[in-house]
């Protein structure tokens, strides 16, 4: 009796050790996305769609425009540097060690203070992230990529059609 209750413990631990992951950002798993490097930590084929982490090495002046989503929400760690959000009619300001939530249907940006930031990028539920990864270039470095010399005009409309498919919307200034 005791010997079948071992195994079948052993049996579970066995299938939740292998399980386990560990994960961090490698050339593998990232990408240049116009001036930032993403690396996809999980994405929401790992967690059945519930959410994804990305480790995200920002520039400044290279964020996106104001934006709400529909369909999920967004957490920003941040690991480096310094960022100034607004969701709604909130302001503030968030350094390393701080954690800001957005949460879906709340219009929302951000913009660098520091010239860099990193920060892990929690998405949940997940599929969002599937834009950064559909254009962006494999990462040659784990570093940021070059600044780009100017960026084709039909590359934004591109990315704001793929948006509006995933229930993103672009706004005015908030």
């Amino acid at each position: 009796m005791i010997a079948a209750i071992f195994t079948k413990i052993f049996i579970v631990m066995e299938n939740i050790l292998t399980s386990a992951n560990l994960q961090k950002p490698t050339l593998e798993n990232s990408v240049h996305y116009i001036a930032h490097t993403f690396s996809f930590l999980v994405t929401g084929k790992d967690t059945d769609n519930a959410y994804s982490l990305i480790h995200c090495f920002f520039r400044k002046g290279f964020t996106p425009p104001s934006h709400l989503h529909k369909h999920e929400e967004e957490s920003f760690y941040i690991l480096e540097g310094t960022i100034d959000f607004q969701a709604g009619d909130k302001k503030f300001t968030a350094v390393a060690g701080e954690l800001v939530i957005l949460p879906r249907e709340i219009p929302h940006s951000f913009k660098l203070v520091t010239d860099t930031a990193k920060a892990l990028l929690i998405i949940s539920p997940a599929g969002f992230e599937t834009v950064f990864k559909e254009f962006g270039a494999p990462a040659q470095t784990l570093d940021l990529p070059p600044i780009p010399d100017n960026l084709p005009k039909d590359l934004f409309q591109k990315i704001h059609q793929r948006c509006i498919e995933l229930g993103n919307v672009w706004m005015p200034e908030i």
